[in-house]
């Protein structure tokens, strides 16, 4: 598998960096407001986007009178992260294997 097989989702470092915050748990927009160190106009965009393509899905509650928001994975969005890191353990350990044979030449 090449790298242009993958969509951009993983090419930007915010998206990439939700992606993995949220792989365990679940978490409020100011969690990974703070993890992520993004401005909260960017977050959201980015959130956005990851919620219309599926990888992400929000769920919103009261809590002390206030409104806040939870974003999970869906399974889609672990699948494809799954599969991306995959893909770079491949890449890798390819690249080991060519420096030990290039060493021992």
């Amino acid at each position: 598998m090449k790298i242009n097989n993958f969509d951009n989702v993983f090419f930007s470092k915010l998206r990439l960096s939700i992606i993995t915050h949220l792989y365990l748990q679940g978490m409020y927009f100011g969690e990974l407001k703070e993890r992520t160190g993004a401005s909260d106009g960017n977050l959201s965009v980015q959130l956005s986007k990851l919620e219309n393509i599926g990888y992400i899905v929000s769920r919103k509650e009261t809590h002390k009178k206030k409104i806040r928001t939870e974003y999970s994975l869906t399974e889609l969005g672990k699948e494809s992260f799954l599969e991306y890191v995959g893909f770079l353990e491949t890449v890798i350990n390819s690249e080991e294997r060519q420096f030990e044979r290039r060493r021992c030449v």
